[in-house]
């Protein structure tokens, strides 16, 4: 950085050079992390679309039918107990809970956000050739594992099954890992 005579004759008077040189004339701008953003956006878009279609009435009330079917399975003097508590306290419990563990704590919990990166405020121009380049990163890397998967099918008992399955989730990965979802998760 330049220091002008002055700033140093300033703070040499008021006895603050070491403090100048350490804070103010040398401080560097840390580069901020658009790699982590862009991983740490998307983490939580994809759960934030989780929680949507989990948060809906009639998807609740199946979430809900399952766990009494849960119910079932522990000893039958306590299973109208439970399933009483599932239907009197299910829906509670599920807002309760998504209350508390949003998209950004699960994210973080899986090591895709840090407090830092939750806090930064990135523009379109600094994040989308990162989120364009992941994209099409995991895309590659996904397209090698259908790939495996597809050569791996000849190898079970239910051959074509195997081949559909892992064509649907090709056509989902080719679908879902565009550029266009760098502009629906508002990076580009």
């Amino acid at each position: 950085a330049v220091v002008s005579t002055q700033s140093t004759g300033i703070a040499e008077s008021c006895q603050a050079t070491s403090f100048c040189q350490q804070n103010i004339w040398t401080k560097q701008v840390e580069p901020k992390n658009v790699g982590n953003w862009v991983t740490c956006k998307a983490c939580t878009w994809v759960f934030e679309k989780v929680e949507g279609y989990i948060l809906n009435d009639e998807n609740e009330d199946k979430l809900l039918a399952w766990v009494s079917k849960v119910c079932e399975k522990i000893p039958e003097s306590y299973t109208q107990t439970c399933k009483s508590l599932v239907m009197d306290y299910g829906k509670q419990a599920i807002a309760t809970l998504a209350s508390k563990v949003g998209p950004s704590v699960i994210c973080n919990a899986l090591g895709q956000c840090s407090a830092k990166t939750l806090l930064l405020d990135l523009s379109k121009s600094e994040s989308c050739d990162t989120c364009k380049k992941t994209m099409a990163t995991m895309k590659q890397q996904n397209d090698e594992l259908f790939s495996w998967w597809q050569n791996s099918c000849g190898e079970v008992n239910a051959t074509i099954e195997c081949v559909k399955i892992s064509e649907y989730f090709k056509l989902l990965n080719d679908g879902l890992l565009s550029n266009d979802v760098c502009e629906e998760m508002e990076m580009c």
